[in-house]
């Protein structure tokens, strides 16, 4: 028994990562990973989301030069739930909520998960509920591959191509003249896809032959990495084989040449050093090491300070011993003023 998992540990799977492209895809995106399963989309309420409305947004992708469906939710501020979900007019929810969004000035958060599950993930719930309570409305959606959003291979830039859609749709939705505060909130993965957008939000609207959106007035962070590469070497999976002399050939250099993916998030905060950021990280964290989001912070302060950036960029751990992880900092009781503190400092 020993030896036949030492064998699969030397052999098979340092060459499964070498050969086999979907098993790197698999590693890197997770979608595979679905639960909870068979949920009604249509229904946010059956998740114990209340105010929320699902919808989709369709578009033909470029990148995989298909039709595309994105599931998406709004999910409204607490403080207006009973003005527009138990009000009796000829409106149905869908039309009042966007009416609502129209005339808004509460917070908006885009919302962009991490790797597997969807947007109905039980600790993704609960952040939507601190941010209700922050009395933000909240966009989340699933990418292509996830969720109930079409059966697409996931890659890098189908991924960003997605969240430019869902962005492109809430900077439509609001008040063009007196726009709200807007966020991108990544977690995981999803900080990655976040940066990149934000990064080559010209060049993205430009390759859509659409006219260039402005930039968030905020970047959040929950739980990033620097870079894939980083990250890979880092997470648990990776101390099972690290020790094998060809680790580096047979498991990192095909992640480093992937023509699918990169992920480099250091880089992409070095193309968007006037974008306000907040990284928040558990040093608790063992799929990200706060480590990494340490390298990021330092790498983007330098890049920042390089052009004379004074946009604000801060880095906020929470200590150990306080059950908090990697998907799991919403349980942070403190969380919810280290958000205001930061939205309330780029204000001024």
């Amino acid at each position: 028994m020993t030896a036949g998992f030492l064998m699969i540990q030397m052999a098979v799977l340092p060459l499964l990562f070498k050969y086999s492209k979907s098993v790197q895809r698999k590693m890197v995106f997770s979608n595979c990973i679905n639960y909870p399963r068979n949920l009604d989309y249509n229904k946010p309420s059956s998740c114990n989301i209340v105010g929320a409305r699902n919808f989709n947004i369709e578009f033909h992708s470029k990148v995989d030069r298909c039709p595309i469906k994105l599931g998406v939710w709004h999910i409204v501020p607490s403080c207006l739930f009973k003005e527009l979900f138990v009000v009796r007019d000829h409106l149905d929810s869908n039309t009042r909520l966007l009416k609502e969004l129209k005339k808004t000035q509460n917070t908006v958060v885009l919302y962009c998960h991490g790797n597997s599950n969807h947007r109905a993930s039980p600790h993704r719930l609960q952040m939507y509920k601190i941010f209700q309570e922050l009395n933000f409305h909240i966009i989340t959606f699933d990418y292509r591959g996830y969720g109930d959003s079409t059966r697409v291979r996931p890659t890098e830039k189908g991924v960003v191509e997605d969240t430019l859609q869902v962005y492109s749709w809430i900077i439509e939705s609001v008040n063009r003249e007196k726009r709200p505060m807007v966020l991108i909130w990544g977690h995981s993965l999803g900080t990655a896809v976040a940066a990149n957008l934000v990064a080559n939000l010209s060049i993205l609207c430009a390759d859509l032959g659409q006219r260039c959106l402005p930039q968030p007035d905020a970047l959040v962070l929950e739980a990033p990495f620097n870079n894939l590469i980083d990250e890979i070497e880092c997470h648990p999976f990776s101390k099972l084989v690290s020790w094998l002399p060809y680790y580096k050939k047979t498991i990192l250099d095909p992640f480093a040449s992937s023509s699918e993916y990169a992920f480099t998030t250091d880089e992409y905060l070095a193309l968007a050093p006037h974008v306000p950021v907040l990284i928040l990280h558990s040093k608790s964290d063992v799929i990200v090491p706060y480590d990494l989001a340490v390298k990021l912070f330092d790498s983007a302060l330098k890049s920042r300070r390089a052009v004379g950036s004074e946009a604000p960029i801060l880095l906020h751990g929470f200590e150990r011993g306080r059950g908090l992880g990697h998907n799991n900092l919403c349980q942070a009781p403190d969380l919810p003023q280290v958000v205001c503190d930061f939205l309330q400092s780029i204000k001024k």
